[in-house]
């Protein structure tokens, strides 16, 4: 990749994390259906990764878990019974997200594009199901449980219609990645059959 083409690169990347963030914490209610908002930090992360990368994905995803700390960071009650927030989940959980969405299907199915929207669905489904149960975890074991949200509510209410409005966040973001990505024609020319050299880097950190 020469000066130019990483030059586009960086510049179409900030552009695309600094928009989707601001979208998403900005405007949440325009982008509101069946009680949720759609999460349009999880959904650049798992495309960049499949699409482009490990080391796309996982430099994508930390930097998209900085704004996902500082924006809505979880919060647990300190020992004087005061709020803490916690940095670097965030950046912990989307780098691996990245990395993930950058490996699964990568060998068999060689990055289609139809695929984009089945690996949104499983990282969305996988995401926001450890959620609920690490709040679970977490409100037991500090004692602060009084009442969870039933099964039902949990999967049809929450995990589900989470799911599909990310689906339907995916079609138009993947059109910009595929038209107006950070590489040319949407592909990213040291893929070669899904895999990159880089894409074994990860391995080593």
């Amino acid at each position: 990749m020469n000066k130019k083409e990483r030059a586009r690169q960086i510049i179409i990347y900030a552009l695309y994390i600094t928009s989707f963030c601001c979208i998403q914490v900005t405007f949440s209610r325009v982008f509101h259906l069946f009680g949720r908002t759609c999460d349009f930090m999880l959904v650049f992360v798992v495309l960049a990764g499949y699409l482009f990368g490990t080391v796309d994905g996982m430099v994508v995803g930390a930097i998209v878990g900085v704004f996902r700390d500082y924006f809505s960071g979880p919060v647990i009650t300190g020992m004087n019974r005061q709020p803490i927030a916690l940095m670097g989940v965030g950046v912990l959980s989307f780098f691996y997200i990245g990395l993930v969405s950058s490996l699964l299907f990568r060998k068999k199915f060689r990055r289609k594009y139809n695929l984009s929207f089945l690996q949104v669905a499983i990282l969305s489904l996988i995401y926001y199901s450890l959620g609920h149960i690490v709040s679970w975890v977490y409100l037991t074991v500090s004692g602060s449980l009084v009442h969870y949200h039933s099964l039902r509510y949990i999967v049809f209410s929450s995990i589900l219609p989470q799911t599909f409005v990310n689906l339907l966040a995916a079609f138009p973001m993947l059109l910009l990645l595929r038209f107006a990505g950070p590489y040319k024609k949407g592909v990213r020319s040291s893929l070669v059959d899904g895999y990159s050299v880089e894409d074994r880097k990860w391995q080593s950190i």
